[in-house]
């Protein structure tokens, strides 16, 4: 009886990752396009709702054309330029607050500021003041740093003291106390900060595109469908922006699972 639930186990628990992982999201959004096609054939306006035809038929030109990847390689420089950029700083201010309190209160009101600054306005001065190719990069630093910092702090405040208090009582290396102690305790909750970050990013990112009609960008691209009221195509870039966001959270996810069979 021991051997059999022993086997039965970790067979359930690959199937509940199985459901979470690939059944779930294919049940969602099989369920976003029923709506959508309920949706369009109610209206019956094509112009303004599309068939989802029309909208695979629209993402098939997208990912057949030259220039359309040229400008998804484009944002997708900005956008993990701008999140890199982010990650950095956060981490570095944040690990300077954790040790230098003084640091972290002077830090605290600018990410308070940056927190509760309209994304909007931020965009609109980013265009006022700087060229439109750099817009989409400081917006998406402004945007993303805060919540960055936020979640590195919390991870190295969360640390345990008493791990910490052994270690010095044991005269650890600080190398040994960094990759024994703090790296375990503090990698998993920035990870997961950082797939949130990276989404929020690339809305931001591209929005920002859009405002300053930033050259060779999806953001330009999606502004003049929106001009010439080519629905189809704004909504197929629309589904290429959600599956960047998801590749790119796959990638945060895929360092994460990497760290856990390194460890």
């Amino acid at each position: 009886m021991l051997k059999t639930a022993s086997v039965k186990t970790p067979r359930k628990a690959a199937i509940g990752r199985l459901l979470g992982n690939v059944l779930y999201p294919v049940c969602a959004f099989a369920f976003v396009i029923a709506v959508w096609a309920i949706v369009a054939a109610v209206k019956n306006l094509p112009i303004l709702f599309p068939s989802v035809g029309e909208i695979f038929r629209a993402l098939g030109d997208i990912l057949s054309d030259g220039e359309s990847w040229r400008a998804a390689g484009m944002t997708l420089g900005r956008i993990t330029g701008s999140f890199l950029l982010s990650l950095l700083f956060a981490a570095v201010l944040a690990t300077a607050g954790a040790f230098v309190k003084p640091v972290h209160k002077f830090v605290r009101p600018l990410v308070t500021v940056l927190q509760a600054a309209p994304t909007m306005a931020v965009i609109l001065l980013a265009v006022v003041w700087l060229d439109n190719s750099e817009v989409p990069l400081l917006v998406g630093f402004l945007i993303c740093f805060p919540l960055l910092y936020n979640t590195c702090h919390t991870a190295l405040e969360s640390v345990d003291g008493e791990l910490l208090e052994m270690a010095d009582v044991y005269h650890m290396r600080p190398v040994d106390k960094l990759t024994g102690i703090y790296l375990p305790a503090v990698f998993p909750v920035v990870t997961e900060g950082a797939k949130s970050a990276v989404s929020l990013t690339v809305k931001v990112v591209i929005a920002a595109e859009v405002l300053a009609q930033t050259r060779v960008s999806i953001g330009l691209l999606m502004q003049q469908d929106s001009v010439m009221f080519e629905i189809a195509d704004l909504l197929a870039w629309t589904v290429f922006a959600i599956v960047l966001s998801f590749l790119l959270e796959g990638i945060i996810v895929g360092v994460q699972k990497l760290r856990e069979v390194l460890r």
